[in-house]
């Protein structure tokens, strides 16, 4: 009797033992592992889709990049210098690639194909979550890149669709892009949040995205006269200048491309605060819209 009961409880303790775990040593990537029928699958998100117990996403055979948000290629920021190449496999291509973005910061996202006459071969567009263009992008192109920039307004995923160059006659599926954090805007870009800039000073900016403004102010004093200067080693840099109303005393010839700078003498003003807008001409040739500058305000005589 004794052994029967022993016997028993042997057997009672192993039926209860608990059974291996199919998914203990199977890593489905961005996707989830579910037990099914005592065995492991995975079970992927949207875009993705199973392939030798992980996940993988779902483009098309032969395409590099997903063609679709769902599928899109994730990215981190990268150095400077740094690319990566891709192609676009047939004319009527797009690649997506997707990264995070955190407000008040400013990405650049930029493809750099074959050169092909006075426009590069790509074209990037920022898409937000509902595959809209984002609201506050600029695309602008040089003469063998495209890129687009964006001042994040708030954190989230932000898209970047990369396809053919829409007016370039011929086809070039070899492409390199990249991706830049280029960090806060430096400047205000409103005329009540202008910068003061003392006289016998020199500040150094960069304008970027394309359209961006960096605005300053000078408080006058009647009776004196000041020199406005700006440059930029690699860009054609500009300046609006505004009196204490807000009407417009001075602006540069942007179409004017034998010099990267400007210079304006302010004259017989009136006394009180006058703001400079500086800007980088987009509408020269090869010039992508951004740059740094430097800007000083000095003392002329009386």
């Amino acid at each position: 009797m004794a052994k029967a009961l022993a016997f028993a409880v042997l057997c009672a303790c192993s039926a209860e033992a608990p059974q291996p775990d199919p998914c203990a040593d199977v890593d489905c990537g961005p996707g989830q592992c579910v037990p099914s029928s005592e065995q492991a699958a995975c079970s992927c998100p949207q875009g993705y889709i199973p392939a030798d117990m992980s996940c993988k996403r779902n483009v098309r055979e032969g395409d590099d990049h997903g063609d679709s948000i769902e599928a899109a290629t994730p990215v981190e920021p990268m150095e400077p210098i740094q690319s990566v190449a891709a192609n676009l496999d047939n004319p009527d291509d797009v690649d997506l690639f997707s990264f995070h973005v955190t407000a008040g910061r400013i990405y650049r996202f930029s493809c750099y194909g074959a050169e092909s006459g006075y426009t590069p071969s790509c074209w990037v567009t920022l898409l937000g979550a509902d595959g809209l263009e984002l609201p506050g992008s600029v695309g602008t192109g040089s003469f063998s890149s495209f890129q687009s920039g964006v001042l994040a307004t708030q954190g989230g995923t932000v898209y970047a669709r990369v396809e053919r160059y829409p007016s370039s006659s011929t086809f070039f599926p070899s492409y390199k892009y990249s991706l830049l954090d280029r960090g806060p805007d430096d400047f205000a870009n409103t005329l009540t949040e202008a910068t003061p800039v003392p006289v016998g000073t020199t500040v150094s900016g960069s304008i970027e995205p394309a359209r961006d403004v960096d605005v300053f102010a000078l408080d006058a004093v009647a009776g004196r006269a000041y020199r406005l200067s700006c440059g930029g080693a690699t860009s054609k840099c500009g300046m609006k200048v505004r009196g204490p109303g807000g009407e417009l005393l001075y602006q540069s010839e942007m179409y004017e491309i034998s010099k990267r700078g400007d210079t304006f003498d302010l004259r017989g003003m009136q006394e009180g605060r006058h703001t400079v807008e500086l800007f980088v001409a987009s509408a020269i040739l090869f010039s992508n819209g951004i740059g740094d500058y430097t800007f000083s305000v000095a003392n002329l005589e009386p």
